[in-house]
């Protein structure tokens, strides 16, 4: 690649740096000064681009959905490829423009199987490899760099979120800044895979994928895998387990961890302390060695040209080797005698006689003669074939989801075992414990999906009785809305089953969200009861009848705020003419409440603290006319305003939804819209952010008063 730091337009040729011996007031300066500034017996001349060619620096992008690779150092370059918040690069050196003040990076990276470079500025690389950080450090103490943008934008006041967690849906926010409290260190970054949350999880639980242990909860188990000891996993313990929400805590969140090397904390002394109570204890001897597993570990990670944390490799054979008992790693498998394989590299099988043979089978034809060759062996497999190829943390060598990868989704996948990347990001939680380096700059790649549950899907349950199935579209979200009150569904015949208490209950609905958790459409049945079962009937016709179109304020005068929901103009035209299925349009409007009775009692109509706003009735006098605000890709968007909201008001969430009432054959059925909440105060701070009004305009002093 390049030689090291370059400087565009006032070329200084290498830079000498002074990483490990760098003294107070000691600063970097052009080859013909180094003399007058740095003594040559107190400095290592080293160069990124030598540390680049020792081992491989990994980072990935992020603080940005995208951002451009450029063939040169300058935003005037042609593009190169457009990279995204998440993707894997590999640092190889670096260009500093003193006019702009911008370090750019020479990369490469994976373009589907094709290996491109380009560059990209620093500030939008996240990496917690210390040899570049320290390499950073001493750049930035230099006399060659000026103040350029980057880590610091990680960090923020206390309360504050900070650049990079705002980067995620609101429902990971929490998890991550109480981690962030803790380990202000630490960066997390947003892998946007652009997958729909349903579809990775009907592709993760097809051909044996998925599996749970025979000590797993019997309603966890979807049928027996193999010869009694793994079992098909249910979709809902699958959903609890991939879901990064429920990993957001100090042993849970390692399974995310970018799996670099860093020779300060990743010590053999730390993965000997790891290993004490296990099989693989120190002093005890790897089989057909003179060496102990520690050693094997460290050495084997910590060799050049090999990007595997030794902590990953101790983590991942204790995982697969549990007790040590397995034929696999006991040398005397008959046929098989002097061949290792603690990986489990190739070991499949239904039975425990296929997985072992098939293992041993993949030893001996790779020559893993004793425990060292084992475990380089399959640590050569794990860095060239997983972590090189964009399966660079546990949850992704376990749940290939990245699109960004050399393999194709859903394929490639390293084990079965659907509780590994949590049970393994805790061992190596304790081994950064043990070298009391859990405040070092981990950086942690989090998988984020389309249309996710509002919230993290929680642990299943022994299923109860249920008297209503629907079978769920792709794209929509769990939660039965049944006549506008939720019901969390579980899994029942290949559908999803409720218990609802009333016998009268005539409607249920579920939704769609944006990956920012914005309600997109809606699918609607009706219900009949009889002989203790509710028969559910699709209403394809009805489908995205209600939607929602975002709040607005006025910006003088009395404080107020509009939502606004709308009809789509085609189906309102059906109803009010023919009907659709004999159902015709009685009334709709909106329904309003303040977040904290909402949380005590259903937002519906009739409901208490319930307040209602018609648009339009059949029979309603003061709904002459139709109350239609404007119409936009066609659907008919109508108007409701909560007017003269006091200033002790302004952090009031007030709830809101939509309504339609359909009468058929003299009765009523009412449809509920999803449910959206806002305060005055954060709908102030979402105008100012978009940069609607200038700042020391009218409109803007308004808002600021309101968020102040």
């Amino acid at each position: 690649m390049g030689a090291g730091i370059r400087k565009r337009r006032k070329s200084i040729g290498a830079l000498v740096l002074a990483v490990s011996v760098l003294t107070a007031g000691m600063r970097f300066a052009p080859v013909g000064e180094r003399t007058q500034t740095v003594q040559a017996a107190e400095v290592q001349a080293e160069e990124l681009a030598q540390l680049a060619g020792e081992r491989d620096i990994l980072a990935l992008v992020y603080l940005c959905e995208e951002r451009e690779a450029r063939a040169e150092a300058s935003d005037a370059a042609e593009a190169v490829a457009t990279l995204t918040s998440g993707q894997t690069v590999y640092i190889q050196d670096a260009v500093y423009d003193d006019a702009a003040g911008t370090l750019w990076l020479q990369v490469s990276f994976w373009d589907g199987e094709t290996l491109r470079t380009g560059y990209i500025e620093r500030a939008y690389l996240a990496c917690s490899d210390e040899r570049f950080l320290a390499w950073e450090q001493a750049f930035r103490q230099s006399s060659v760099a000026g103040t350029f943008d980057g880590v610091d934008r990680v960090f923020a006041a206390a309360g504050e979120v900070t650049a990079d967690v705002a980067q995620f849906p609101a429902s990971y926010q929490s998890g991550l800044m109480a981690l962030k409290s803790a380990h202000p260190q630490w960066v997390f970054v947003p892998m946007d895979t652009g997958l729909k949350w349903d579809t990775v999880i009907t592709e993760e639980l097809k051909g044996g994928k998925s599996l749970v242990h025979k000590s797993f909860p019997d309603y966890t188990k979807d049928g027996a895998y193999d010869d009694g000891n793994w079992f098909y996993a249910t979709r809902e313990i699958l959903e609890y387990y991939m879901d990064p929400r429920n990993a957001m805590t100090e042993a849970g969140i390692f399974q995310f961890e970018l799996l670099t090397y860093n020779k300060t904390y990743h010590t053999e002394t730390a993965v000997e302390s790891f290993l004490a109570n296990t099989f693989m204890k120190s002093p005890d001897k790897a089989p057909g060695t003179s060496m102990t597993y520690a050693h094997i570990f460290w050495a084997v990670g910590s060799e050049e040209g090999r990007e595997v944390s030794p902590f990953h490799l101790a983590a991942r054979v204790y995982q697969e080797q549990g007790k040590g008992t397995s034929g696999l790693i006991s040398g005397t498998y008959p046929g098989y005698e002097g061949y290792y394989n603690h990986f489990n590299v190739g070991a499949t099988g239904t039975t425990t006689e296929q997985v072992i043979v098939n293992g041993l089978k993949y030893a001996k034809e790779h020559d893993w003669t004793n425990a060292y060759y084992s475990i380089l062996g399959g640590s050569d497999v794990i860095s060239a074939n997983y972590i090189k190829k964009g399966q660079d943390t546990l949850y992704l060598e376990k749940y290939n989801v990245n699109p960004k990868a050399y393999h194709a989704l859903y394929t490639h996948q390293y084990m079965q075992n659907i509780s590994a990347p949590s049970s393994e990001g805790a061992s190596i939680k304790r081994l950064y414990a043990n070298a009391d380096s859990l405040d070092n700059s981990f950086v942690f790649k989090i998988p984020v999906f389309d249309n996710m549950p509002s919230t993290a899907c929680p642990y299943p349950t022994e299923q109860s009785a249920t008297n209503l199935t629907l079978k769920i579209p792709s794209g929509y979200d769990t939660v039965i809305w049944v006549d506008g009150v939720p019901y969390t569904s579980q899994s029942v015949d290949g559908g999803r089953g409720v218990n609802v208490e009333a016998e009268n209950a005539t409607t249920a609905v579920v939704y769609s969200y944006t990956k920012d958790g914005v309600p997109g459409g809606m699918y609607v049945w009706t219900l009949t009861y009889q002989n203790g079962t509710y028969k559910a009937t699709a209403q394809t016709g009805l489908q995205d009848l209600v939607s929602y179109h975002g709040f607005s304020m006025r910006v003088a005068g009395e404080a107020s705020m509009r939502v606004k929901f709308g009809m789509d103009v085609d189906g309102k035209a059906q109803l009010l003419a023919d009907g659709v299925n004999g159902y015709r349009l009685k009334e709709y409007g909106t329904l309003i409440t303040t977040q904290r009775d909402f949380a005590a009692a259903p937002l519906v109509i009739g409901g208490e603290a319930v307040e209602g706003d018609k648009a339009w009735a059949a029979s309603d006098g003061s709904s002459e006319a139709d109350a239609v605000y404007e119409t936009v890709a066609g659907r008919a968007r109508y108007v409701t305003q909560l007017a003269e909201i006091s200033s002790g008001a302004y952090s009031t969430a007030y709830a809101c939804r939509g309504y339609v009432i359909l009468s058929k054959d003299g009765a009523d059925y009412v449809l509920y819209g999803p449910i959206v909440s806002k305060t005055m105060r954060g709908l102030a701070e979402q105008i100012l952010q978009s940069g609607a009004y200038a700042e020391g305009s009218d409109a803007y002093d308004y808002l600021e008063q309101i968020v102040n």
